[in-house]
């Protein structure tokens, strides 16, 4: 289960760093660092999660699972924000959560607390399966660039800069190319109206 780090186990500093100088530390293998990021953001990410799906495991999986992916690209990371960065890719991950790992979970959760008569597990099982088919669908609706960026974005959570300049375009094609993937999935999803409805409060 994530804790906070204990606060005795970081550096004993006489003045506040700045994010921009921890992620530089953090750069040099300073785990110190790291650690200071994770008591100044993990109870945010946490709470982002947790908010949205009510599943403490899950939000604890999602926030470990960041962070770990924070330090394993800590020499060629490239950002400005690492709260902005952070509550992102927490926000990814938990779509990429519904794509592609616990549909049934997820989709009964948010439609049993909006259709009270949605009872029958024959009846939900059908619709995660019509949920399943109809995202499939929406991607491979997708023309192929769309399709790859969509994939490193929201599957393998790179960041638009690491996009760009693993394809070689430019950051705002990047971001328009996720715009269209979005309004895709949308089309692809408007009977879904509780997945329609996270898609909406995330972006």
């Amino acid at each position: 289960m994530l804790q906070p780090i204990n606060e005795h186990t970081l550096l004993n500093k006489t003045t506040i760093e700045t994010d921009a100088e921890l992620l530089s530390r953090m750069s040099k293998d300073d785990q110190g660092a790291f650690e200071e990021l994770y008591r100044r953001y993990w109870r945010r990410c946490y709470l982002q999660v947790l908010h949205r799906s009510g599943d403490e495991t899950l939000a604890e999986d999602i926030v470990q699972n960041v962070f770990v992916s924070l330090w394993e690209k800590r020499k060629s990371l490239r950002v400005q924000h690492v709260g902005a960065y952070l509550f992102s890719a927490v926000r990814f991950r938990f779509i990429t959560y519904l794509k592609s790992k616990l549909h049934k979970e997820a989709y009964a959760f948010h439609v049993l607390h909006s259709e009270r008569d949605f009872q029958n597990p024959v009846e939900a099982s059908m619709r995660v399966k019509e949920l399943n088919e109809a995202i499939d669908k929406g991607v491979a609706m997708m023309p192929p660039k769309t399709k790859t960026i969509y994939t490193l974005s929201r599957s393998e959570h790179y960041s638009v800069k690491e996009i760009a300049n693993k394809l070689n375009l430019s950051e705002k094609a990047v971001e328009y190319h996720i715009t269209q993937s979005l309004k895709t999935l949308r089309i692809a999803l408007r009977d879904f109206l509780a997945i329609l409805f996270l898609l909406q409060e995330f972006f």
